[in-house]
């Protein structure tokens, strides 16, 4: 009620004091014609920009002022720097290798090298490889040991090498009914060589560039070999002339056990040589001088080689000459079942005979051509036309207590056609691949027309490395002389393909393994007649290096 009161009070003193105002009226006069219009709608900008034009000086001014620090603290005085070579791989003293496999497969290594040195190295290594196996009524074992020992030493002037090996290998083809023991069917190829070898690395002041000498034994006694030979090189108005000088004893049944008389071959090769350039083309000519008691020869040998791209495309082409003296050595290793009477084991020695031992000759028309078709990649081939005296094959010979075989010899015609292609492909894969293709105008046993070999390389960082190949013997001819039945007996002994599986995997520095498959395809095909190959076979083994 009071507050009633109160509002009605101020609303009459409100009303008392207020005056209204007097507006007065004016007259407008229009002139013209009135007419409204809207004006046009402009859009504003609602993201306007902004220039500053105002600069700061950052630009500042400073004085130097000296002073000294007192301190008792002595600096070192620093050493000068010195500049070290890049840092060199580690190497180890020492590598061990060991495997197994099926079909008795044992592959067992061990090397040992020097570390780095400038003037003399020294290294030597032990190898032992197996395999044992069993075709239908026979029982196989074939085995080799190696070791080989090395040293170099260099001079200021020369370099003098030294080694000596030693190879031995056992190939026993023992048929399980037979009434003799074992042993008598086993071959023995045990061979020695210590050799030596001085190079001279001032050549172009003296007249002696190379000189090597060594003596070997085959099976303690049944055939050594002495050999001694030089290399001179003199340049005569500039034009370079290079001597080979070769002589060699040979030396047969020495064994004082043996009951064949003992043989003596020396020979002596003679080999001047002259190469100069013409018309951008190189020119060697020479003459190959050969004497021994049973033949004096003397052959052409012309080598005229043209680069026709830098080191892109290099032909080369003329007349060579290809001389190989057969030895027990070089016989048993290519057909380690051949009649080894006279070479110190235990045989059946019911009657015998010896192996003949001749030199085959050859004289060839050739022509070679390089061709690098990237840059990695590159191509090659060759082809040799010519003939051969005294070209070694094998005949098989059953004598009544061995199916084995003898060296035979045969002049012919032969022409040669080689390919080399090697490619890397990517940062991973590299190609690898060769082929040998012979023609002959007369017939020859147990030598196969085509030998093609490809391999891949893929490596995985260095971690990985897969390695599958293929390998492919054309057929051969074989001959059999049964003295049983007094026959000869000529069949086609199959070709052979071999594909095979390399794995090898690096699990550090020190630490590998690898698998090796060989032979995934199962041939077993003869080798030689009455001979069969080692089917499928697998080995797996472990390095290690310290």
């Amino acid at each position: 009620m009071k507050s009633t009161f109160l509002l009605l009070l101020l609303s009459l003193m409100c009303s008392i004091t207020l005056q209204s105002q007097d507006i007065k009226a004016t007259e407008v006069s229009v002139t013209e014609g009135f007419k409204p219009s809207i004006p046009e709608a402009n859009k504003l900008n609602e993201q306007a920009s902004f220039a500053d034009t105002l600069k700061v000086d950052k630009s500042q001014t400073y004085s130097t002022g000296q002073f000294n620090l007192k301190t008792n603290y002595k600096t070192r005085p620093l050493k000068a720097a010195k500049v070290k070579d890049e840092s060199i791989a580690k190497l180890y003293d020492n590598q061990t290798s060991i495997g197994f496999g099926d079909n008795s497969n044992k592959h067992f290594s061990f090397l040992h090298n020097s570390k780095r040195s400038a003037d003399f190295n020294y290294g030597f290594i032990l190898q032992h490889i197996s395999n044992k196996y069993k075709p239908k009524n026979y029982q196989v074992k074939n085995s080799q040991n190696l070791f080989n020992l090395d040293a170099k030493k260099i001079t200021s002037s020369h370099i003098f090498i030294a080694n000596l090996e030693y190879d031995r290998r056992t190939a026993s083809y023992f048929n399980i009914s037979s009434q003799e023991e074992e042993k008598y069917f086993r071959n023995r190829f045990a061979f020695s060589k210590v050799s030596m070898t001085a190079l001279n690395k001032n050549s172009s002041q003296s007249l002696i560039k190379k000189v090597n000498f060594f003596l070997s034994d085959f099976n303690e006694m049944s055939e050594n070999q002495v050999h001694l030979s030089a290399d001179l090189e003199k340049e005569i108005n500039s034009i370079p002339i290079n001597i080979e000088i070769e002589f060699n004893n040979f030396l047969n049944y020495n064994n004082k056990d043996s009951r064949y008389e003992p043989l003596d071959l020396k020979e002596l090769h003679f080999v001047p040589q002259a190469s100069f350039d013409k018309i951008g083309i190189n020119f060697q000519a020479g003459l190959n001088f050969h004497y021994d008691p049973y033949r004096v020869a003397v052959s052409p040998l012309i080598n005229v080689t043209k680069e026709l791209v830098k080191d892109i495309l290099l032909i080369s082409g003329g007349v060579r000459h290809n001389e190989e003296k057969h030895t027990l050595k070089t016989v048993s290793d290519v057909n380690p079942y051949l009649h080894s009477y006279g070479s110190n084991q235990a045989i059946i020695s019911r009657g015998g005979f010896l192996q003949e031992l001749k030199s085959t000759a050859g004289e060839e028309l050739f022509f070679s051509m390089r061709n690098k078709l990237g840059p990695n990649e590159v191509f090659e081939v060759s082809i040799a036309y010519g003939q051969f005296t005294d070209f070694a094959n094998f005949l098989g010979l059953d004598n009544g207590d061995y199916n084995r075989f003898v060296i035979d010899y045969v002049d012919l015609k032969q022409l040669q056609i080689s390919l080399d292609y090697t490619r890397e492909l990517n940062d991973v894969m590299s190609l690898d691949a060769q082929a040998d293709y012979f023609n002959w105008n007369k017939e020859v046993y147990y030598k196969p027309n085509l030998i093609a070999d490809i391999s891949l390389l893929i490596n995985l960082r260095d971690k990985i490395k897969v390695i599958p190949s293929i390998k492919y013997t054309g057929s051969r001819l074989s001959y059999k002389e049964d003295s049983s039945i007094s026959q000869i007996l000529v069949d086609d002994l199959p070709s052979q393909f071999h594909a095979n599986l390399m794995l090898q995997y690096s699990y550090t520095k020190i630490l590998s393994a690898y698998l090796q498959l060989s032979n995934l395809t199962n041939s077993q095909e003869a080798l030689f007649k009455g001979y069969q190959e080692i089917g499928f076979n697998g080995v797996f083994g472990i390095n290690y290096s310290f």
